[in-house]
């Protein structure tokens, strides 16, 4: 808990530090946060984005693991996936998120092959949702020219596009290349005890993506599906502030910006790109303008440090959560089940 509270409390600091480089003193003034428009279809949109955004996430990883034979309720699901991005807050880069939602789902019961499997193809799935998101973003800003990125901005992002479609097709097409990685650690001296257990997470993970390249194509839309709603619900809100806060940008332009500045975020040694998320969006929208501020303050409490607040309770939840029943392992007879005796006649 104190960790948690230490690193919610120096992500603001880099938030607000952000903020503040763009909007200055009115940052602290209580006029700033007073909203000019507060119309109730935008708070209306703005609480169904804000739901959209954490429960979309959970359908996908309740998919995924659908397609491998393991059947998690919604509910474990979803608190699976507020604990791995509870874990991706307390770390830089969001480097916890992995580890994390491996070990969510080994709480449940999903063996630990299976849930860097599901890892994997979370990550895949991204990744091609930005490598034709952030594109066709950046194309629109340069071309509508209502909010033009620094140039260093723009190459940066086509670079982690092409980066991002690179990693998706060696992921997808060679699985195994995860799977001699982990052979490689159970040959190191250091985890040669483990080796046995270490050569079975490599067969759940290689059975685990096979399972996923044979899934039906329409779960494979459904995947996709769910995975650009979860992210776009996020822009969504941030729209949804500015406006609250008297900003008139376009909605196709907050969504190609994110798109944008969220694929670059990624390589910000910060939790969740705090401090460069909020000083970039900022000064694309407007630079020193309190309300925008106050804007992408609100959008950001929303969007990201809300899962300080849910994350622990999901993890207390998921903790006293009841494991899957596992499957006995291929070639094992099932346990005997015990012949019942005939009755003797009745006296």
């Amino acid at each position: 808990m104190k960790r948690a509270l230490a690193m919610l409390a120096s992500s603001l600091a880099l938030g607000f530090g952000g903020l503040y480089l763009v909007a200055g003193g009115a940052l602290f003034e209580a006029e700033t946060y007073r909203m000019q428009d507060p119309s109730l279809g935008l708070l209306a949109l703005c609480g169904l984005a804000l739901v959209a955004q954490w429960m979309a996430p959970g359908i996908k990883l309740q998919l995924l693991c659908r397609g491998q034979s393991v059947f998690l309720t919604y509910r474990s699901a979803l608190l699976a996936h507020l604990v791995a991005v509870l874990g991706a807050a307390l770390t830089p880069s969001n480097t916890g998120g992995a580890p994390a939602t491996v070990v969510a789902l080994g709480r449940l019961g999903v063996p630990a092959g299976k849930g860097i499997g599901v890892v994997v193809q979370v990550f895949v799935l991204d990744l091609v949702f930005f490598s034709w998101s952030a594109p066709l973003g950046l194309f629109y800003l340069i071309y509508s020219d209502i909010i033009s990125l620094p140039r260093q901005a723009e190459v940066f992002a086509l670079v982690a596009v092409g980066l991002a479609v690179a990693v998706a097709l060696v992921l997808s097409r060679r699985p195994e290349l995860v799977s001699c990685v982990i052979l490689a650690v159970a040959k190191r001296p250091l985890f040669r005890r483990f080796d046995d257990r270490l050569i079975s997470v490599a067969r759940d993970y290689t059975r685990s993506a096979r399972a996923y390249r044979r899934m039906s194509g329409a779960d494979w839309i459904r995947l996709h599906v769910v995975t650009a709603v979860g992210w776009l619900a996020g822009f969504v809100i941030l729209w949804c502030t500015l406006g609250l806060y008297g900003s008139e940008v376009g909605l196709f332009t907050v969504l190609a910006l994110l798109g944008s500045l969220t694929m670059i975020s990624h390589f910000i040694p910060t939790p969740g790109g705090s401090g460069f998320m909020e000083a970039s969006v900022a000064l694309a929208v407007g630079a020193g303008a309190g309300s925008v501020a106050a804007a992408v303050l609100s959008w950001r409490l929303l969007s990201f440090y809300l899962i300080f607040l849910i994350g622990p309770a999901a993890g207390w939840l998921l903790y006293f959560s009841k494991p899957l029943s596992r499957p006995p392992a291929s070639g094992q007879a099932p346990p005997p089940v015990p012949e019942k005796r005939p009755e003797g006649p009745s006296a």
